[in-house]
């Protein structure tokens, strides 16, 4: 069974395969048309559309139809087909009298990738904007968006490219040569970007509590902030009896997991008197080429552990750089399988157990604990999850049906759903398309946002990570399984 993060984590999907428009995780751009091929050569469905990237500006703003001046605000115009939604007057970015646009990234490159790094059968079946695409089109015939349709502006990542630098390219194609209400966002550079062009920054990434404070129009549906999650995670392992021996702690040396570690993971293992034996931070992989810096980090980190006589090993996993998943579990495991060290592991969705491109004894009796939702396995001892359900009917219907046994699939359709939905919702509720009208709306939702991702959403004033129900989950390698220390339950 390889269960993946929502968007917000891709198994070890590199150049963050960004799964969809925004909603837990990744992003990118392309050369092509959208009726050209992917990655795996299927055909985009009828209409999609993939802008060009590089000095091409204006040529995208013609075939997207963009009016980067006036259009906001404007009276309504004939309805596409197939919207009923009522028409609302706009002034934010990239909303024209007949359409809404958003900016979504993803990459033609990280099934090669994958590949490359040993992680081939993480791979996504499908090119991810045809699977987008879907959700879409549905969308748009069924409601639509404030009297619009949503029409989504693509930008390709290249693996081999420096992630930041290429962040800056897709801010410029989004916010100066075309104009857009919402970007997929999870880093500093594309949450500054759309907050400065007005946009919706959708998707959290490694954001934390300040993160949030930051970005006042962040929001991810299906994210729990860092260090609340840290908190959560010590709570949750706790309880199930995980603290034994000697600890030690593995994460990526970036701002959003030290202050995750300092803020979330201490102060709730202080308060239970534990304390980690050693904290190790591993240097983010930034393009392809670097992944061998963190492997050789990795694999001497392994080794200390392994002198220290650590039994009991915390991963802190997720998205940085080029990885949007279990990208150090996965180097992790490999090398302390090569040194003969086994640990017992713990963390939470972010560690992925049972994932399948790992070894599998390194995972025997590691606990997790769990918001994620995005396969009917996880509905043990719950109930289905009907969000779920709509989504890979809609993605069957359009010729994408979701392989349950590809953990990618699942989370690339569930984001997809989950960004596309709740733009509908939030925007087919506000009183004008605005970013501040978008977040003003989304606060009352309080639990009524049902997830294709996990198990369960809260948002209110001042909490615009979405997710919050978590259950204790334990993998046996005897019968390959996860099996759950009960049904899932509100975290706060």
């Amino acid at each position: 069974m390889m269960r993946l993060r929502r968007l917000r984590s891709l198994g070890v999907a590199l150049a963050i395969v960004l799964a969809a428009a925004g909603c837990s995780s990744a992003k990118h751009v392309s050369k092509t048309s959208g009726n050209g091929t992917g990655t795996n050569g299927s055909s985009a469905p009828s209409g999609a559309t993939a802008a060009a990237k590089g000095g091409s500006g204006s040529t995208a703003a013609r075939s997207f139809g963009v009016v980067r001046n006036g259009a906001q605000g404007e009276g309504p115009a004939a309805r596409p087909p197939g919207v009923t939604s009522r028409y609302l007057a706009a002034t934010g970015p990239g909303v024209t009298r007949r359409a809404i646009y958003i900016g979504v990234g993803w990459s033609s490159q990280s099934a090669q990738a994958d590949k490359a790094l040993g992680a081939g059968s993480a791979g996504p079946s499908y090119d991810t904007r045809n699977v987008l695409n879907a959700v879409i089109s549905y969308a748009n015939r069924h409601g639509g968006f404030a009297g619009r349709v949503l029409k989504p502006l693509y930008y390709d990542y290249n693996v081999t490219t420096d992630i930041s630098t290429q962040d800056q390219s897709a801010c410029a194609y989004w916010t100066q040569d075309n104009k857009v209400f919402a970007i997929t966002a999870g880093t500093d550079i594309r949450d500054a970007c759309a907050e400065k062009a007005h946009a919706i920054p959708m998707g959290a990434g490694s954001a934390t509590s300040e993160t949030y404070r930051k970005y006042p129009h962040l929001i991810d549906t299906a994210a729990i902030a860092f260090d609340r999650l840290g908190a959560v995670t010590v709570s949750g392992l706790y309880k199930a009896g995980y603290f034994t021996g000697k600890l030690g702690i593995v994460t990526w040396d970036d701002p959003n997991y030290r202050l995750t570690i300092a803020k979330g993971y201490m102060p709730a293992l202080s308060s239970r008197h534990i304390t980690p034996l050693r904290i190790a931070y591993i240097t983010v992989p930034q393009q392809f080429g670097s992944i061998s810096d963190s492997s050789a980090q990795i694999a001497s980190e392994v080794a200390k552990f392994k002198a220290l006589g650590i039994d009991h090993v915390i991963i802190q996993d997720g998205p940085a750089g080029v990885f949007v998943g279990d990208g150090i579990s996965f180097e992790w495991m490999n090398y302390a399988k090569s040194q003969n060290y086994k640990p017992r592991y713990g963390g939470n969705t972010y560690l992925i157990p049972g994932d399948s491109i790992k070894p599998d004894d390194q995972q025997d009796h590691e606990l997790a604990i769990d918001d994620s939702d995005i396969d009917p396995a996880n509905d043990a001892g719950w109930h289905a999850n009907t969000a779920r359900q709509l989504c890979w009917t809609i993605e069957a219907d359009a010729g994408y049906p979701v392989n349950p046994s590809n953990g990618n699939d699942e989370a690339v359709a569930g984001a997809s759903c989950d960004s596309v939905f709740l733009l509908q919702r939030v925007i087919n509720a506000s009183q004008v398309v605005s970013n501040d009208a978008f977040i003003e709306t989304a606060a009352k939702l309080g639990t009524s946002f049902r997830s294709a991702l996990v198990y369960g959403t809260k948002l209110f004033p001042g909490r615009r990570d979405g997710s919050d129900m978590v259950r204790t989950e334990e993998y046996f390698s005897s019968c390959k399984c996860v099996k759950y220390q009960g049904p899932p339950k509100y975290a706060d």
